[in-house]
């Protein structure tokens, strides 16, 4: 059977589909990147943002005419999107099959051989009773690049976002694990890793075993020193670091350790500390700006980018104009930038949404151009 998986959303979701791809090739089946050519269609999708959302709604509802000329062909949600929404899916997207969590993606071959037999509109979905963080198969195709995921789901419950709900509370994977899976993959050819977790800096929390992720980064860089020569060659990038956790012990491992990326990715959010707060962050502007200065002085020649939310509720004028200023004070090498929408489950979506949609749009267009006019003087002047 030929399937058609496409993906939506952050590196931890094209982590999951790399493991649903190489589960579903090691029970025989095959890939197709064309729709019309599937006997099974899979969208591994996410929820952190209404936009996301919108995308596989469409995506999938053009595709329903196939599901008429071929009602055999098997149609499944997976990922953030099946487990926020659930059966609301199948009120606007009534031809598809099943709906998957993240933290069901292994049975997926199992929910296939249901809906083959007569199964319909069948809900797998278990993100807040999770427990271990299932592995690649053995037989794991890979390119130069790979992500290894170190740790799953997050405790932070920052107001506006939705990932606690749908990834479930933060586990570590033990280091032992992580380091098996690095080195299988520097065997195979693999020159860069990406360590994932929704926030790295909390990872050990929970674990046996006393250790932090600038320890763990240590265990990393000990490892490929052991490793021959042309494989020494491999790098180490992570994502994603929450600012209240990161601290001079991760600076100093990027400083020190050949092998880690002296990139730091570091969601700021908001300029604003009163809107920081109603987020729940946990930092104030001052704090960030303090941890951002440390990182600098610490972590030469290193590269800074973050994340920026415009338009949350009650986001005044002032408080923009104090993101706008952090963002050209702090000179961020990139950001990601974003508009506000409701997400379900969180504290935010008890609040008016009292933005207007134009007055987001002007503040992120505002605040990409800025960002814009920053890399183009980063370029002309890299001491910047």
């Amino acid at each position: 059977m030929k399937v058609f998986l496409k993906n939506y959303g952050c590196q931890m979701n094209e982590h999951d589909s790399g493991r649903v791809k190489d589960l579903l090739a090691s029970e025989g089946f095959c890939f197709t990147e064309e729709p019309g050519e599937a006997d099974i269609l899979l969208f591994n999708t996410c929820s952190v943002r209404r936009h996301a959302e919108e995308r596989v709604f469409s995506r999938v509802s053009s595709l329903k005419a196939l599901k008429e000329r071929r009602p055999d062909i098997i149609f499944g949600i997976l990922g953030c999107m099946a487990e926020a929404l659930r059966e609301d899916i199948f009120i606007k997207l009534p031809h598809v099959d099943f709906l998957c969590g993240p933290a069901d993606l292994d049975k997926i071959p199992e929910i296939i051989k249901r809906v083959k037999s007569g199964g319909r509109h069948l809900i797998y979905v278990k993100a807040r009773k999770s427990g271990k963080i299932p592995e690649f198969p053995d037989k794991r195709d890979v390119g130069r690049n790979a992500y290894v995921k170190i740790m799953e789901g997050c405790d932070n419950f920052c107001s506006y976002c939705v990932v606690p709900y749908v990834r479930g509370e933060e586990r570590s994977r033990p280091s032992d694990k992580i380091l098996k899976e690095i080195k299988d993959l520097a065997d195979k050819g693999v020159t860069r890793i990406t360590l994932l977790g929704q926030n790295v800096n909390s990872y050990g929390r929970g674990l046996k075993e006393k250790i932090d992720f600038s320890n763990l980064l240590k265990k990393i860089d000990r490892l490929l020193r052991e490793i021959d020569k042309s494989a020494r060659n491999l790098k180490i990038d992570f994502l994603t670091s929450h600012p209240k956790d990161a601290g001079l012990d991760l600076f100093k491992a990027m400083a020190m350790l050949e092998s880690v990326s002296k990139k730091l990715h570091l969601p700021l959010q908001s300029g604003s500390s009163r809107i920081l707060k109603k987020m729940n962050r946990g930092y104030t502007i001052g704090k960030y700006k303090k941890i951002v200065k440390d990182f600098r002085k610490i972590v030469k020649g290193s590269s800074l980018s973050t994340d920026l939310i415009v338009g949350f509720p009650g986001e005044t004028r002032k408080d923009f104009n104090d993101t706008l200023k952090a963002l050209k004070e702090i000179l961020f090498d990139s950001a990601y930038i974003f508009k506000y929408s409701p997400r379900p489950f969180t504290a935010a979506s008890k609040l008016k949404d009292d933005v207007p949609q134009k007055e987001k749009e002007r503040r992120h267009s505002l605040l990409l151009e800025t960002q814009k006019k920053i890399l183009l003087s980063k370029i002309r002047n890299p001491s910047l």
